[in-house]
């Protein structure tokens, strides 16, 4: 079975960056109510999980250093 880090997947801050573009653009045209939020939800997704890897790193961090 692979480990936790061979299933990981990065999210950068492009990726961030473009899902928050993708979701203003939508925002901002007429696109329909439930893409906005798909778009919105993708968002906070991605800003969640990297959220959760960048402390992931600081706890794996911390183990090494004791």
């Amino acid at each position: 079975m692979p480990s936790d880090e061979e299933l990981r997947i990065e999210i950068t801050d492009k990726d961030i960056r473009l899902a928050k573009i993708a979701w203003l653009t939508a925002w901002e045209s007429d696109a329909p109510h439930e893409r906005v939020s798909g778009l919105y939800a993708d968002y906070t997704r991605f800003v969640s999980a990297q959220a959760q890897q960048i402390a992931d790193d600081d706890r794996r961090a911390r183990k090494r250093e004791f």
